[in-house]
């Protein structure tokens, strides 16, 4: 499974009570993976409640799996968006590992992630199963500093037995580390965060690594949104983060693929390529283009195409 199949990934409370709802499809079935949050979008007074509300999640959903067993239902008949779960800290991920039917989830996302946590989440998901994914969050005001980030990018490296399946940029407290907030008419690759994003991506992509976009929370400037979503998809990274059903469609259409970059990619590809052609009035150049070439083909394969002169809204 490539990181594209995160898509729009949708911050929920733990404290929703239909969570269920939308891992069954009955609610929202665009929706291509959610994130049940017990850090900052649960108060502090409300944590017990929203880990009553996850255990009572895990019990409907294992028995709901139970009944589909008792009627001949394999469980991959089951279509569902990736779940993850992000806990408070360290040491609630090492409480979370002992929850009945926690292994349902697909991974946990990481908060605050840096060199001076990362030892005291590697001890914690010595507790989890080795198959979870892992998404853990650069977002601290230590990752403005371009040193601390290459020791990281090697400790995530070799620091866990499970897989990082992707790094989250976590945009509003990165603007929060500078005293700042997202300007509401202006794309985040026109604040210190967009150059901040150019570094993380130079810094842990070359290291194998994939990266995830940040939330847009002004869901009355659409048309910005769509223009940062262009950025995001041309810088490589596999998802963004949403706040609100009406943004799902519009980051999976942007991800959508061009029918001639698909074609240029095939053709990439092609066994019988030549070292250099030209197609589409475009110098192609397997040998530099190949690992371009490959991430199209998989976004294609979880998006699908658009064709040439819609844009890439459709």
């Amino acid at each position: 499974m490539h990181p594209y199949a995160l898509g729009a990934s949708l911050y929920m409370p733990a404290t929703r009570t239909d969570i269920w709802q939308v891992i069954s499809r009955v609610k929202l079935d665009n929706i291509n993976s959610i994130i049940v949050c017990l850090e900052d979008a649960v108060s502090e007074a409300d944590v017990e409640m929203a880990l009553v509300q996850l255990q009572s999640l895990l019990s409907t959903w294992a028995q709901h799996l139970a009944t589909q067993a008792k009627n001949g239902i394999e469980p991959t008949a089951f279509v569902r968006p990736l779940v993850f779960v992000r806990p408070r800290h360290p040491q609630m991920l090492r409480q979370l590992a002992d929850f009945d039917h926690i292994d349902l989830v697909d991974g946990y996302v990481l908060p605050k992630v840096d060199m001076s946590s990362l030892s005291s989440w590697r001890m914690a998901c010595q507790y989890i199963a080795d198959d979870s994914l892992l998404m853990p969050t650069l977002e601290t005001a230590a990752l403005f500093n371009p040193i601390h980030n290459q020791e990281l990018a090697v400790a995530l490296r070799e620091g866990f037995d499970q897989t990082i399946f992707a790094l989250r940029i976590g945009g509003n407290d990165l603007f929060a580390a500078l005293r700042l907030r997202r300007p509401k008419n202006s794309s985040v690759y026109n604040t210190p965060i967009g150059a901040l994003m150019y570094e993380l991506l130079g810094c842990f992509v070359p290291h194998g690594f994939y990266l995830t976009a940040p939330v847009f929370e002004y869901l009355d400037q659409p048309t910005l949104f769509m223009q940062e979503l262009t950025q995001d998809v041309g810088l490589g990274l596999v998802g963004k983060t949403v706040i609100h059903p009406t943004q799902i469609p519009l980051v999976h259409q942007a991800y959508r693929v061009p029918t001639s970059i698909l074609d240029e990619a095939q053709a990439i590809l092609d066994s019988e390529a030549k070292a250099v052609f030209k197609y589409n009035n475009t110098m192609l150049e397997p040998a530099t283009h190949r690992a371009w070439a490959a991430e199209v083909i998989k976004r294609a394969a979880v998006f699908g195409t658009v064709t040439d002169g819609m844009g890439p809204y459709g």
